[in-house]
């Protein structure tokens, strides 16, 4: 007998091809229906694994056994005339048919009614069908995707809040997927709604894939145009066009985000997906104003005016809808802002905001966009840095594509003194927004904080690069560079700026004070505070009360040290008048006061009034104590240090500054005070030379 014959008898080849339909069958159904329970995609690989291992010993199997009415016995042990191999022959034959009509069914059914999006795709779309197939094997590393600002098409030119709120919905929803790499709003918008060098642009965001839309608006009536597109080939992978009402917007923004997350094979757990679905409002006017509000607070602007705007749309959300939990914590995330950067002298917008944040919770309390609301009110507000930071930790699984969440973490691990978990947190922030000069910038600053200058002058550089008129990183990176003490690489770099700021102004002239170069030094003070018009800059009182102040002040010593007895008794005295009108009226915010009792204290050094200055600045130091805050707690101690030095007291200055010397963010070194003027009262004190020569040892013996 032939081996084919024999395998034919032995009902080998039947159980291959029974084995065969009935594994693909159950594996496209496993691809089905697994997603839908949240089970994990390592679940459908065990399956498809299961069944490969499994096809061999399902033949041996075969070849060895056979069936009988007395059950299974091997083969060799039947006798021929007792055999009923021919009748389970015609079985597996019947069984094998009938899972190949089920195949056939599962296609049809697939392809013609499961596949909205393809059914949906506009007649020049369907050409894409294939890459959409394609696209459901996407490889994991693939999973990261920019959306591009939409074009508004709608004749009335004012809905272009409303194509960039759709944009930022979609994006929004996107970012609650844990599988899927969401670039940031704020590192998108710089680009074009349909540019031309789509590989370029993913490049520069590091992702594989960009999602395209256009917004046309016209009364209740939307149409929404998306296309999902392959960056490296250029090629769709999925489009749609959606005909809606504005009732139905907020459907279309689940619905894309969904289908993107399908097209990129991203599992959604339960809980995404119950996320993206829930509706927040079921007043479409209110949420148009939440759009529009969404949008203004995105831009940054900085003035009142725009401020009010964005507190204007947020409360006409809120008035339209009352039970809108997301409008109100929003409204009260602004107004928390507010207070927390001294725009709310009275108090008002803080009151608002408590009351927006209780409302929130009560429509919402498990939201996470609420649990944001309350984590910022516990920092802005509450200064409760630890609760703060341990609500933030809670709301990064639910929404891990938001940058604010990652940005508010690394804050607060800061001001916590957890220096390292703020580096892994802006780094995280940074890899979400690439383009957005903030994250560098907070990066640089905190790396510079644990002393890595080196590593804070390159987050600075990429910060100035996406950002050219960016005086904060500039000012900072010049804080490294003088720490690290090399003041004629200072002299290229502020040579190298054609910026006409007052700040460089100012910076310029505080570099010619570190030369003793005092006139130089008076003449750029003196231009940047007649051109300033406001400016604040986290180098100046942490950027809590007017530069100015800090440029008179030094101005103050400058002409002290030139001689000009007269010139710096006006500086002087001109900063102690604003410093008192500025105390004399109410303030809402503890760190204001601080600063301006911190520029009340050097003022009155620089006039002579040693005991009523070392008041002030022990006052402001007190205020905000190590324990409390480790990021900004240094500030006010190295401003009371120099009151010590202005006063000639080298008995307090010199621990103090030993202290500082040892303490992260204090972005003080010793070459600083070799070369800065502003120590030269106690420069001379034994215990002063003897904390630069231990100093300067600690630092040739440093790795």
């Amino acid at each position: 007998m032939n081996l084919l014959a024999e395998l034919r008898r032995r009902n080998v080849i039947r159980m291959a091809g029974l084995y065969l339909v009935g594994a693909w069958l159950l594996v496209q159904v496993a691809d089905t229906v697994l997603p839908a329970f949240a089970v994990p995609e390592w679940v459908l690989r065990a399956v498809i694994l299961v069944m490969a291992i499994g096809f061999v010993p399902a033949l041996v199997f075969a070849w060895v056994f056979e069936l009988t009415p007395q059950g299974i016995k091997r083969d060799a042990d039947v006798d021929p005339a007792q055999s009923i191999g021919p009748q389970t022959a015609r079985r597996m034959e019947r069984v094998t048919l009938a899972l190949l009509a089920l195949a056939v069914l599962y296609f049809s059914v697939d392809k013609f009614v499961l596949s909205p999006s393809l059914s949906s795709m506009p007649s020049d779309e369907q050409a894409f069908a294939p890459q959409a197939a394609a696209a459901a094997t996407a490889a994991p590393r693939d999973k990261s995707i920019a959306v591009l600002p939409f074009e508004n098409l709608s004749e009335d030119k004012a809905n272009g809040y409303f194509a960039d709120g759709v944009q930022d919905q979609i994006l929004t929803g996107l970012a609650k997927i844990g599988a899927l790499k969401v670039i940031s709003r704020t590192s998108t918008q710089r680009y074009a709604s349909r540019p031309d060098n789509l590989s370029q642009i993913a490049r520069e965001l590091g992702v594989a894939h960009i999602l395209e839309g256009s917004v046309q608006r016209a009364g209740n009536r939307v149409r929404i145009n998306v296309q999902l597109i392959d960056a490296a080939s250029d090629s769709h992978l999925w489009a749609d066009t959606y005909d809606r009402t504005l009732d139905d917007i907020f459907a279309v923004e689940s619905e894309v985000a969904q289908k993107i997350a399908q097209s990129l094979a991203a599992t959604l757990t339960q809980g995404e997906l119950i996320a993206l679905e829930q509706k927040p409002t079921e007043n479409p006017q209110a949420y148009a104003a939440y759009l529009k509000a969404r949008v203004l607070a995105a831009q940054v602007a900085g003035s009142r005016s725009h401020l009010d705007e964005t507190l204007a749309a947020y409360r006409e959300a809120v008035q339209l809808d009352p039970g809108f939990a997301l409008a109100w914590a929003e409204l009260a995330r602004i107004a928390l802002l507010a207070g927390w950067t001294g725009v709310d002298p009275t108090g008002a917008l803080k009151q608002e905001a408590q009351q927006a944040m209780a409302t929130a919770t009560t429509l919402a309390p498990n939201a996470p966009q609420v649990e944001m609301t309350r984590a910022i009110d516990l920092y802005y507000d509450k200064r409760d840095f630890a609760g703060a930071y341990a609500v933030i930790n809670t709301v990064k699984s639910a929404l891990p594509g938001d940058v604010e969440v990652w940005a508010y973490s690394g804050f607060l691990a800061r001001r916590l003194g957890l220096w390292e978990a703020a580096v892994a947190d802006f780094k995280q922030a940074h890899a979400i927004a690439p383009n957005d000069p903030d994250m560098p910038y907070h990066l640089g600053v905190t790396l510079g904080g644990i002393g890595d200058c080196r590593g804070a002058i390159t987050e600075f550089d990429a910060s100035i690069a996406l950002q050219p008129d960016n005086p904060s990183a500039f000012s900072v990176k010049l804080l490294c560079l003088w720490k690290l003490g090399d003041l004629s690489q200072i002299d290229r770099v502020l040579s190298q700026t054609s910026e006409d700021l007052p700040i460089y102004s100012a910076l310029r002239g505080i570099q010619a004070f570190y030369h003793r170069d005092y006139s130089g030094a008076s003449r750029l003070l003196r231009d940047a505070i007649a051109s300033d018009q406001g400016t604040q800059s986290d180098m100046s009182f942490s950027g809590y009360i007017p530069a100015a102040i800090d440029w008179r002040l030094q101005l103050g010593v400058i002409e002290q040290r030139a001689g000009h007895a007269e010139a710096a008794q006006a500086s002087f005295v001109e900063v102690r008048a604003a410093a008192t009108d500025a105390l004399a009226r109410t303030t809402n915010s503890r760190y204001v006061e601080i600063a301006w009792r911190a520029a009340l204290g050097l003022s009155l050094a620089g006039l002579g009034e040693a005991e009523s200055a070392a008041t002030e600045g022990r006052r402001a130091a007190a205020m905000l104590p190590e324990s409390e805050d480790r990021l900004e707690s240094v500030t006010w101690q190295y401003y009371l240090a120099q009151i010590y030095a202005m006063n000639g007291n080298a008995a307090d200055c010199v621990p103090l500054l030993a202290h500082l010397l040892n303490t992260p963010a204090a972005f003080l070194g010793v070459a600083q005070l070799q070369f800065d003027p502003t120590w030269d009262l106690v420069r001379n004190d034994p215990a002063f030379k003897a904390l630069i020569s231990q100093a300067q040892t600690t630092t040739e013996r440093a790795p």
